[in-house]
């Protein structure tokens, strides 16, 4: 199988899974993730190549010098995380047995480090009890479990916090902004197109704006060259472009890695991810 062979069997799961997300039950969303992470396990094991590699080969665009053409819209984090999924779970079957009941993929999102991350794995009766939540009918009280198991495993307070205290105006730019972007997903399409319309941002600048918010989630990935000086004007859209253009300015990455301390890469990856959804000829 060679590449695009691969994006061509990829890229109807993907799209089933974009038209439905806002209806699919969890556990359907996590099966059609398994099975583009089986596509990606077995190229991954013929071609004897990197996972991180092989997304930036998928993606393309703005991933790095060597592969600036867009070749699709799978993202690296959707393939990252397809690919983690299909080695949580051995197959379709243990995702049914396992979680026959998840309402919701967010809640399962948040719970992956309880899976897979060697540091916040949990076993035995932990496991059991993290399962029947997932399970669980009110799928707004699971995801309510689920962040209160984090602050138990994972929200470790550290005596640096003192120097998050200096990102708090950006925290609060990207929490704002992040808020009228979610209210905004909400609204009809022809309302989405109008709105922006009316202020002026095309498709372009909203795939640009998504991939610098996901490119500040992890280090080495490449910020799109396009200055979004023309939008800082723009009530709301300003602050937060101007947020961006800072952090892509940054030849140091510590201020960046303190703020995913301050906003955790979930809510990037979610922020570029409505971005990109929005409805704009």
């Amino acid at each position: 199988m060679n590449l695009d062979t691969l994006i061509k069997e990829i890229t109807p799961l993907y799209n089933s899974y974009k038209e439905n997300a806002k209806i699919i039950k969890g556990t359907d969303a996590i099966k059609i993730m398994w099975e583009i992470g089986d596509l990606i396990k077995k190229y991954l094991k013929n071609n004897n190549i990197a996972p991180h590699t092989l997304y930036r080969q998928i993606y393309g665009k703005s991933e790095g010098t060597k592969n600036i053409e867009q070749k699709s819209y799978l993202t690296r984090e959707f393939l990252s995380r397809s690919f983690r999924i299909r080695n949580i779970f051995t197959s379709i079957e243990e995702i049914e047995e396992k979680l026959p009941n998840l309402q919701r993929f967010i809640t399962f999102r948040e719970a992956m480090p309880f899976f897979d991350n060697p540091k916040y794995k949990l076993l035995g009766e932990d496991m059991e009890n993290l399962l029947k939540i997932l399970n669980s009918e009110n799928s707004r009280k699971a995801l309510h479990q689920v962040e209160e198991l984090q602050k138990t495993y994972i929200g470790i307070k550290n005596p640096r916090n003192q120097r998050l205290k200096e990102l708090e105006k950006d925290k609060s730019t990207f929490v704002d902004f992040y808020n009228y972007i979610y209210e905004l997903s909400k609204k009809t399409g022809p309302e989405q197109k109008e709105l922006l319309s009316s202020l002026g941002i095309s498709r372009e600048l909203l795939n640009i704006i998504s991939q610098k918010t996901i490119a500040l989630t992890e280090d080495g990935l490449q910020f799109p060259n396009t200055s979004l000086e023309p939008l800082f004007k723009i009530p709301k859209w300003g602050d937060y472009v101007k947020l961006i253009e800072k952090y892509k300015s940054q030849s140091n990455p510590k201020l960046v890695r303190r703020f995913r301390r301050v906003i955790h890469p979930i809510r990037m990856i979610n922020l570029g991810e409505m971005l990109h959804n929005l409805e704009q000829d």
